[in-house]
C-alpha cells in the first residue's frame, strides 16, 4: 500500500513539473516575443522619425493616445499592456494611417481631416486597438518571412547597424501591412466603442469618402475598402435598452 501511496507522489510531482515547464516555457515564449516586438518598433519607429521628419513636422497627440490606450484595455478584461502604446500625428495631407510594432500608430492629418465625428476618430483608434492586441504587426512580419531579417538587426548594437538594411526592412514591413486582418479590426473595433452602431454607419461613412484611383494610388487603395463596407453594413447589432 505504502509503494502504491509513493507511485501516486511521485506521478504527481512529475506531472506538477510537467505543467511548471509548460506554463514557463510559454511565459518565456511571450515575453521574449513581445521583448522582440517592442525592439522591431523601436527600430522602424527610429527609422521613419529619421527619414520623414525632415519632410514633415511630426508629434505625439497626447489626447488621441489615451484614447488609444483605453480602447487597448476594453479588447480584454485580463489585458496587461506591457507595450508603451501611442499615437503620433503626421502633418501631411496625404490620407494614410501606419501600425507599427509595438503599438506606434502614425496618423496624418490628411486622414484626420476626414473623421467629421468622434464615433469616426473612436473607429479608427479602437481598429487599430484590436490589431495590436491580437499583435497583427508582428503576425504579418512572420508570415512575410522578414522575421528572420528584423531579428538579425535587432541583434546588432544601433551604432552598427547599416542604414540602408533598416530602410530595406521598412519597405519589407510596408509592403505587408495591407495583409493585416482590416475586416476583422473595422466589426470588432466598432463593437468595443461606447456607441457600436454609430461607430459603424460613422465608419461606413468614413471608408465611403475614399475612392479606389488608377492615378495616383491611394493608401487605401490595397485594402480591400467596398468589402470592408460591405461588412460593416452587413454587421447586425442588438438594440440598445433605453
Amino acid at each position: 500500500m505504502k509503494k502504491l501511496i509513493l507511485l501516486f507522489v511521485m506521478i504527481a510531482l512529475c506531472n506538477s513539473v510537467f505543467a511548471d515547464n509548460l506554463v514557463t516555457n510559454y511565459f518565456k515564449k511571450w515575453i521574449d516575443e513581445t521583448n522582440a516586438e517592442k525592439a522591431i518598433g523601436k527600430l522602424l519607429l527610429d527609422q521613419f522619425i529619421s527619414d520623414l521628419s525632415s519632410q514633415y513636422v511630426i508629434k505625439e497627440d497626447k489626447d488621441l493616445t489615451k484614447s488609444f490606450i483605453s480602447f487597448l484595455d476594453k479588447c480584454s478584461a485580463k489585458n496587461q499592456n506591457v507595450l508603451e502604446l501611442k499615437v503620433m500625428v503626421i502633418e501631411s495631407s496625404i490620407p494614410d494611417e501606419i501600425l507599427l510594432p509595438g503599438g506606434t500608430l502614425f496618423l496624418t492629418k490628411g486622414y484626420l481631416q476626414y473623421a467629421k465625428t468622434q464615433e469616426q476618430i473612436d473607429f479608427i483608434l479602437a481598429r487599430n486597438a484590436f490589431l495590436v492586441f491580437h499583435k497583427q504587426p508582428l503576425h504579418v512580419i512572420k508570415h512575410g518571412g522578414i522575421y528572420p531579417k528584423f531579428l538579425d538587426c535587432i541583434k546588432i548594437k544601433e551604432s552598427k547597424r547599416s542604414k540602408d538594411n533598416v530602410r530595406e526592412l521598412v519597405k519589407s514591413y510596408l509592403s505587408v501591412v495591407r495583409n493585416m486582418n482590416h475586416k476583422k479590426a473595422d466589426v470588432q473595433g466598432a463593437l468595443i466603442t461606447s456607441n457600436p452602431d454609430k461607430t459603424r454607419l460613422g465608419a461606413i461613412d468614413l471608408l465611403s469618402s475614399f475612392t479606389v484611383n488608377i492615378w495616383p494610388p491611394s493608401p487605401f487603395d490595397n485594402v480591400d475598402l467596398p468589402s470592408r463596407i460591405e461588412d460593416l453594413k452587413r454587421l447586425k447589432l442588438p438594440e440598445r435598452k433605453l
